[in-house]
């Protein structure tokens, strides 16, 4: 097993693309043999291992040659983007008109849906121009001569040094190659977002304007790892640019482009938070069917893909440039006790996606939700999960009041999710009989009351609209907290009496055992934290409740979720 080092020396997804450049090579040195992908976080290396490659052996090319109308000299098995474009438009024209067909997936012969991978070349054309003579067609003609040998030998030798820094091998590299132009191509921003034309040096005295050069099989390593591990998306309402690229872990090459294709022909775009959070939710859940076709031995997807390095390119006009560089988590909350467990945790995925996927990015109020649920899933944080929790419930119960579409989180989803974050203290209080039967009544009085009242126009109880914020205002301290929730539990049993009174149906009561439960909680926690959960379960979805999501009134028509299917 011969092993080559990719040090992460960028910190951007130009490492990932390199090491998934060279996982293709050796692919294709070695055959077709199995490559091994692996992240060393003690290193901060990607780790390649394969059988020993043959230079000299048949190579077929790395990656597609894109062919333009201005190009005339393509090669006859070219990517053909003017067809491939104009296929597109046809299709989505035809199902403009046949919309009941192309819901159901019937589509014509001649008008097929066009491949999930099609923006991964429409955005090289748009930041590549002219693409024709980029150094991506330059390069894919350089490896197409008889001296690709020399060339191949060139990206093994830089990546088989084992512990030698790539940038000390790659400047060897630059200075053995000196003044030899057709071993250097310019090095372009969609594939080394921190590298754009000029100010390219942190050095003052070696600024230019002009584009930095790098070893052209360098550069064409990151071309084959961009059809392997990336994502390109276009932010609904906008002209930017998203690039995704999936950092591998520990990972072979050949499922690992499966599961990409495979995430690709489901992901969605969205707004451009959204598409960090669906990008990660998708990919987990593309793992997880993955796992249950292969009978993999791992229980975590993120132990399989850490999750995506990302670039945002703003549209400035002419051109695009980078304003963003980030990194999103898959959830390391998802694992896998055993095989039983993976359709419910496919259900709880797919929850989330559809409680994302129905925010809408351009209100403020939405666009926060979101911010706070991108700030759970990239860091993992349950702070800002319960933060996200705590204004989605009444964000919730404003919509279903006002009869639009209101999905809620289910309770037996949450609590799975909160069991898995590894908080002890999180788990102990959600756990408990006094938490639970306070939780149940704040749901009667607010969820529970509004869709009595909608559905059977019963006005028994009182909805209590300003509970969320009242107790969530007062969680500064245990003495103000317990006092608003005091005030609570009084209202709600008094409306309990006077429903008592008229011969109504009664509600749970809450117990002097449950108020003295949940001050002692707020004894041995913080009681933010303690409001929040109350919040989060409160607004909650019981299994047993079959309310339906939307409410139709004769003021309130039934409005059905924006169709936000959108795949960019």
């Amino acid at each position: 097993m011969n092993t080559y080092t990719v040090p992460r020396v960028q910190g951007t997804y130009a490492d990932s693309l390199t090491a998934l450049g060279l996982a293709k090579l050796l692919s294709a040195l070695t055959g077709g043999r199995p490559v091994q992908l692996r992240l060393d976080g003690g290193r901060d290396a990607f780790i390649l291992g394969s059988a020993e490659p043959s230079v000299g052996g048949a190579v077929g090319q790395l990656y597609e040659y894109i062919k333009t109308e201005k190009d005339k000299d393509a090669p006859a098995d070219s990517y053909d983007y003017e067809k491939k474009k104009a296929d597109r438009e046809r299709f989505f024209k035809w199902q403009a008109v046949h919309k009941a067909e192309a819901k159901a997936g019937r589509y014509p012969d001649h008008t097929p849906p066009p491949s999930p991978n099609y923006s991964l070349f429409s955005s090289l054309v748009d930041m590549l121009k002219p693409i024709n003579a980029s150094g991506y067609t330059s390069a894919y003609r350089e490896l197409a001569s008889e001296r690709r040998g020399e060339h191949f030998q060139i990206a093994l030798e830089a990546f088989s040094g084992g512990d030698l820094p790539s940038e000390i091998a790659a400047a060897a590299l630059k200075k053995r190659l000196k003044g030899n132009k057709t071993n250097e191509v310019s090095i372009v921003q969609i594939f080394n977002p921190m590298t754009g034309k000029g100010m390219n040096s942190p050095k003052a005295n070696t600024i230019g304007m002009g584009q930095e050069k790098a070893p052209l099989v360098l550069e064409a390593l990151k071309y084959a790892g961009w059809f392997v591990g990336a994502v390109a998306v276009t932010p609904r309402g906008s002209k930017d640019l998203k690039v995704l690229v999936a950092q591998a872990a520990d990972i072979e090459l050949d499922p690992l482009e499966r599961l990409m294709n495979d995430f690709r022909s489901s992901f969605m775009g969205g707004g451009a938070i959204q598409v960090d959070i669906l990008a990660a939710l998708t990919l987990t859940e593309t793992l997880l069917k993955y796992h249950e076709l292969q009978d993999a031995d791992w229980l975590n997807p993120a132990e399989v893909v850490t999750g995506f390095q990302t670039a945002y390119f703003q549209n400035l006009g002419s051109a695009k440039g980078v304003t963003n560089i980030s990194f999103i988590a898959l959830p390391n909350w998802v694992r896998l006790e055993d095989d039983a467990g993976r359709g419910e945790w496919l259900d709880i995925l797919k929850e989330h996606r559809q409680i994302i996927r129905n925010l809408d990015e351009s209100h403020s109020e939405e666009s926060n939700l979101l911010e706070k649920y991108r700030d759970f899933l990239s860091g993992q944080d349950t702070q800002a999960f319960l933060e996200f929790l705590s204004d989605y419930g009444p964000h919730v119960l404003r919509l279903a009041d006002r009869g639009k579409y209101a999905l809620w989180v289910q309770t037996e989803h949450l609590r799975r999710v909160l069991n898995n974050m590894g908080r002890n203290d999180i788990t102990s209080i959600i756990s408990d009989n006094g938490f639970q039967s306070v939780a149940g009544a704040i749901r009667r009085a607010t969820r529970t009351a509004l869709y009595s009242r909608k559905l059977g126009n019963d006005r028994t109880y009182d909805v209590h609209y300003g509970l969320a914020q009242e107790l969530k205002r007062s969680a500064v301290t245990k003495a103000k907290f317990m006092s608003a929730l005091s005030d609570f539990v009084a209202e709600y049993m008094t409306e309990n009496l006077r429903a008592a009174d008229r011969g109504k149906k009664g509600r749970t009561p809450v117990t002097t055992e449950d108020l003295l439960a949940v001050g002692k909680l707020l004894d041995e926690h913080d009681s933010q934290m303690v409001a929040m959960l109350l919040i989060a379960y409160g607004y909650a979805k019981e299994p047993k409740d079959e309310t339906p999501e939307s409410v139709a009134t004769p003021d309130h028509p039934d409005q059905a979720p924006q169709n936000q299917e959108e795949n960019e």
